[in-house]
């Protein structure tokens, strides 16, 4: 189970019937959302680089599923391309990321911008995990919106491919260190998506 996932609902602790007045309150705090932004770009036409991505995709919203995150999907290359928002069915979730097709720049503020939009309005754990496999056009708006929605609670977790690591290291939350940012080849890519925060601390409340 990939680090980013801050709980364990193996022993929440005791629970009563009828539930009580404070039920809501609980929910909330172990509540976790996510939404997993996947380039979409032009360059991720290069084969096999998209089915990869998708390949990895499916496995990280598996196991986001089996630890309750409610998962989003927001599809991305110089503008947002396709969005499912946060608590979607699952199915449809992985329906939309298996029917990516790459076009267009490397654009991440439009993303980042949603992102922030969308987790205004939840409770809990609000997790944006991005990959991409190139240098952002925008990389000063980008790391501006990313400290704002770090500020904000949210964490932002990273991977990218080769060089594209680089770039997108400074937008990952201050504080939360993490090895493995980025994916060497493409061969890796698929595991490197499906591990996405790998090493992040816990937080708890």
């Amino acid at each position: 189970m990939s680090s980013w996932i801050r709980r364990n609902f193996g022993g929440i602790g005791l629970t009563q019937s009828p539930p009580g007045a404070y039920l809501p309150r609980l929910q909330e705090r172990h509540s976790g959302h996510v939404l997993l932004c996947i380039d979409v770009s032009s360059s991720m036409a290069v084969a096999p680089l998209l089915s990869q991505a998708i390949a990895g995709g499916e496995q990280f919203l598996a196991e986001a599923a089996a630890a309750h995150y409610a998962s989003g999907l927001v599809l991305w290359s110089g503008s947002v391309q396709r969005y499912v928002p946060p608590g979607a069915p699952l199915d449809e979730v992985v329906s939309a990321l298996r029917a990516a097709t790459p076009y267009g720049g490397t654009a991440l503020s439009p993303a980042l911008q949603l992102c922030i939009d969308v987790f205004a309005a939840y409770p809990g754990d609000r997790v944006v995990c991005i990959f991409s496999d190139g240098l952002l056009a925008d990389h000063e708006r980008a790391r501006e919106l990313a400290r704002q929605a770090c500020a904000l609670g949210i964490r932002i977790v990273v991977r990218g491919l080769g060089a594209a690591a680089a770039g997108l290291a400074d937008l990952a939350c201050p504080g939360m260190p993490d090895d493995n940012q980025r994916i060497d080849d493409a061969a890796q890519l698929a595991s490197g998506i499906a591990s996405m925060a790998t090493g992040l601390s816990i937080r708890r409340n």
